[in-house]
């Protein structure tokens, strides 16, 4: 496991027919988690500068990543909170 594997070399839940069986469970888990982030929690950027892109394999990522700070959401019926999904 402590080999670095190429862009084009690495796939996580292997390929054609011989896909892993929790490809499934795994990635409605995800989505489940980052569901449960956005609902409970307020995201905001750390920074305001444009993000520059930088190709990774066949897929583009923030250069240096994205500095993000986490609060707490703060939603009761008496403030009247609302969250468009």
């Amino acid at each position: 496991m402590n080999r670095k594997y190429s862009s084009y070399e690495f796939l996580p839940f292997g390929g054609g027919s011989r896909q892993c069986l929790g490809q499934v469970f795994i990635l409605f888990e995800m989505k489940l988690i980052l569901a449960t982030i956005l609902l409970n929690s307020q995201l905001k950027l750390e920074e305001k500068a444009p993000v520059t892109p930088a190709r990774r394999g066949f897929l583009m990522d923030p250069q240096g990543g994205v500095k993000m700070s986490k609060s707490d959401r703060s939603c009761s019926l008496d403030n009247n909170c609302s969250m468009y999904i």
